[in-house]
């Protein structure tokens, strides 16, 4: 990242600040407790912002954004020979006018909303914000803060949606050191385009809302996503060995009440602030995406002129792949079943208990908390060790 920012344009209260950046992310799911990459996100771009009070306590932002987006998955994991894909038209071997097609996104290894999701795109965007504060301190003990924030996309680019959301904290100082705090966010993704086909959401994932992390909940461990559990060379689901893929919403809303204890100046000088919390929130609205409950893929094998790739389903008429070896011998290739979970706005809940450190080498933040109400496919997580804090 590098950015410049002037806090007093001519001389006047008036920001002018200007950002580029290149920032690369990894997503992650786990399989028997050890990590695996899925998708990388390269993003390059930049923007201009512009600010100022329009009272003492009220400020008004605008800003502009440029970004492109890239989205890739290890061909080495992710991708197959195109001739190993069912060819749904029956029209024959897959290849190109020049010769023989390049490697492609298999579903049953990355699944279908991810191959769906490769490629570069650009959004250009427009944006405002109203940020009202009147509180006492950075650690407050009184007042509160309220977010308006909207961001168009479609000046150009390839994406085009309205994003909307609000939040608001309200804090009171019971005495006695007792400090309260009560928080609420929420928002919502509303597209200004069609899907790009049907079973697909008009909002690509990584525009959609994952929210914050609630504390007894794992990094994006709510909201909406795909269980994928393969099947076996015996055609048997192997139940130990699936993955958990978060997609994402359109909506969300959190809802954190905390409430700061009391400690000794003795504690208190070495920066530790306990506290006790109760989250509360939920991500959801989303396109169903469509599912595979493929038993086995069928590949002709080498000398196989006549055979084609297909596929063996549940109550399918043919229950194996055939020979494999000779003239029309197949391969097998284990599939995947996948079932979609999560994708409702009933509140998930935890309680519990945390303390915030301003160390030595900057504020961190430990955890204990416990789900009381989860959805289907939601990722719980007992303890969490985080740097930064909420303020």
């Amino acid at each position: 990242n590098l950015g410049f920012t002037d806090p007093y344009l001519f001389g006047r209260q008036i920001l002018l600040g200007a950002d580029i950046y290149r920032r690369d992310y990894n997503s992650f799911n786990f399989i028997d407790g050890e990590r695996n990459k899925t998708y990388e996100q390269v993003s390059t771009g930049g923007g201009l912002r512009l600010g100022f009070p329009v009272t003492e306590f009220l400020n008004f932002g605008a800003r502009y954004s440029l970004i492109f987006d890239e989205i890739s998955l290890d061909e080495d994991i992710f991708f197959i020979d195109p001739h190993q894909v069912p060819d749904p038209d029956g029209t024959g071997p897959l290849t190109g006018s020049d010769g023989p097609l390049p490697p492609v996104c298999d579903p049953d290894r990355a699944g279908q909303y991810l191959c769906d999701e490769i490629g570069t795109r650009a959004t250009s965007a427009i944006g405002y914000s109203m940020v009202f504060g009147n509180t006492n301190a950075i650690r407050a003990t009184r007042g509160h803060r309220i977010a308006f924030v909207q961001n168009f996309a479609g000046l150009g680019g390839d994406v085009k949606y309205i994003r909307t959301s609000a939040d608001a904290t309200k804090f009171w100082d019971l005495g006695s050191d007792f400090i309260f705090s009560a928080h609420a966010e929420g928002g919502y993704i509303h597209p200004l385009q069609d899907p790009p086909r049907p079973g697909r959401d008009a909002i690509r994932l990584t525009d959609r809302f994952f929210g914050q992390q609630m504390r007894g909940f794992d990094i994006r461990g709510i909201g909406p996503r795909i269980l994928r559990t393969r099947y076996d060379a015996e055609g048997n689901l192997e139940e130990d060995a699936g993955t958990s893929d978060a997609l994402g919403g359109r909506a969300y809303y959190m809802g954190p009440l905390e409430v700061e204890v009391p400690t000794s100046n003795y504690i208190r000088n070495l920066g530790l602030r306990p506290s006790a919390f109760v989250d509360i929130g939920s991500v959801w609205s989303l396109e169903r995406p469509p599912l595979r409950d493929v038993i086995a893929t069928c590949v002709p094998i080498t000398g196989n002129t006549t055979g084609e790739p297909f596929e063996l389903v549940p109550g399918g008429a043919q229950t194996s792949c055939g020979p494999t070896t000779g003239p029309t011998g197949f391969a097998r290739f284990p599939g995947v079943k996948e079932e979609f979970v999560g994708d409702s706005p009933s509140p998930r809940l935890s309680v519990g208990f945390g303390v915030n450190w301003v160390s030595p080498f900057g504020p961190l933040r430990i955890d204990i908390a416990k789900a009381i109400l989860t959805q289907e496919g939601d990722d719980t997580k007992f303890f969490s060790f985080n740097v930064g804090t909420r303020f």
